[in-house]
Parts: structure tokens; sequence; C-alpha cells
């Protein structure tokens, strides 16, 4: 018994060193500083306590986006005038930062399919939803006990033939 549980043990620390050649290419928590993609002027009010997007909504606490998801799609619809071009399906997805003054930073795109597999879009296309995003004024940073938070948030868009047919979450 004492050899299976020591095999079950070396098995076990074996498999979680695997590989971590592609370890930041599908991070999809936290974004680090990258200098050469990221604007030096953004700041965060404490680097190592932001919150994820999903913890930062409660009755007490109405942090997200001013007028909601309503506001976003209103948004998009106004700033987004995207071309249809066939073959361009799938999800865009824009991981960025809020900080604390609700100032937006860090921006991270993902592209796959609609089979979830990746893909890349046309460059017009990502450009022309990054720039909506970067106008985007309304953040409502996390406060917690009366102290403002920086959080994580993302935005998924789904296009058919380039054309914005959903905004995510």
């Amino acid at each position: 018994m004492r050899n299976w549980v020591f095999f079950f043990c070396i098995c076990l620390i074996i498999g979680c060193t695997g590989n971590d050649v592609n370890k930041d290419k599908y991070n999809v928590g936290e974004i680090p500083f990258d200098p050469i993609k990221d604007d030096r002027n953004f700041k965060l009010c404490n680097e190592n306590q932001i919150k994820q997007y999903y913890a930062r909504n409660t009755p007490d606490n109405p942090a997200g986006y001013k007028g909601e998801k309503i506001a976003l799609i209103t948004h998009f619809a106004n700033e987004c005038k995207l071309p249809k071009m066939k073959g361009q399906d799938g999800y865009l997805t824009f991981r960025f930062i809020v900080n604390c003054e609700g100032e937006m930073g860090r921006y991270r795109v993902d592209e796959m399919d609609l089979d979830y597999q990746p893909k890349q879009f046309n460059k017009q296309i990502v450009f022309t939803l990054h720039a909506a995003i970067k106008k985007l004024d309304g953040w409502i940073p996390v406060n917690y006990k009366g102290k403002d938070y920086d959080f994580y948030q993302y935005l998924t868009f789904k296009l058919v033939d380039g054309r914005l047919k959903e905004i995510m979450p």
C-alpha cells in the first residue's frame, strides 16, 4: 500500500510540473505590466490588490460601467461602424484593468472563431473595437469599506461577417 501512495505522489508531482513555454499565451487572469505594450502613465492604486470583475458588483457597491450593459450597447452602436466582411466570424475579447480612478489600461486581445479555436481577425475590426473601448469613460471603481480598488474587466464581442452581433458579459 505504501508503494502505491508513493507512486501516486510522484505522479502528482510530475503532472503538476508541466512545460511553461506557453504559460502567458493563455493567461486569462492577471495582466502584468509589459513595457512594450502598456502605457507607463497608467497607474494602479495597488498592484497587489486588483479585484476580479465578478467580485465588484454588490447592492452596496454599484461598480462597473455607469448605465450598465445598455449603455455599453448604445456606446458601441454609435462608435463602431464595422464594414461587412465575409468570414470575419467569431469572438474578440478585450481584457483590461480599470484603476481606482475609473481609467483603463493594460489592454490584451484574444481572438477565436465560433468554435473557440484561435483565429486572427481583420486588423481594421480589431482597431475599430479597441478605439471604441478606449473612449468608454463611465467606469465606476470597486469600493469596499470606503476604499476604491482597481479591477480586471473584459468585453467579448461576437462577430458574424464582421458585424457586431452581441456584447458579453
